[in-house]
């Protein structure tokens, strides 16, 4: 009998062609028995964020207790402007080419609704469902002080970059979006 084999795949990328992409990718090799643990940095973990308004992100406190990850003394007011122009959430993430101020993701989210295509947030709610490994960069958690509670998902992990090696270098396939 052969041992299980394993992927890994980094996105990079809050653009919801490649996200839609590496989410068809990550549940196509689950399907296929293949352990899968996908990566989120920077711009990547848009996707899981829970889409906030204007004033929860400016009037919204942050929990009285820090995840382990983080170290809210050294938060600062230009995380909360960032966040303000980056809200995230599956349902609002642009297309890599022709978002046509906004207008494209509507049309492409429409094309996959009358095709029977998965939306973004209902491909990463069968992913957690197929056992998908998910892990968040720790130095995009702090840089952009991302909360794990603030996530679709709640079996998320915050590793650092050598884990990440470590998981790419003992995977069968390793891919970057």
């Amino acid at each position: 009998m052969s041992e299980r084999k394993s992927a890994t795949i980094m996105l990079f990328s809050t653009d919801m062609d490649k996200v839609l992409t590496a989410f068809m990718i990550a549940t196509g090799f689950a399907a296929m028995g293949v352990n899968v643990t996908m990566w989120f940095t920077i711009w990547g973990a848009n996707c899981l964020k829970k889409r906030r308004s204007l004033f929860q992100v400016w009037f919204g406190k942050p929990g009285k207790q820090a995840e382990t990850y983080r170290r809210l003394e050294t938060d600062t007011l230009l995380q909360k402007a960032v966040e303000l122009l980056n809200r995230g959430g599956a349902g609002h993430l642009p297309l890599s080419r022709l978002h046509l101020f906004g207008l494209g993701p509507v049309i492409f989210n429409y094309i996959l609704k009358r095709k029977n295509i998965p939306t973004i947030e209902e491909f990463i709610l069968t992913a957690e469902q197929q056992g998908i490994h998910f892990t968040i960069c720790q130095t995009c958690a702090e840089a952009l002080a991302l909360d794990t509670k603030d996530l679709i998902i709640r079996d998320v992990d915050v590793k650092g970059v050598s884990q990440y090696m470590k998981d790419a270098m003992s995977a069968h396939y390793n891919i970057f979006i």
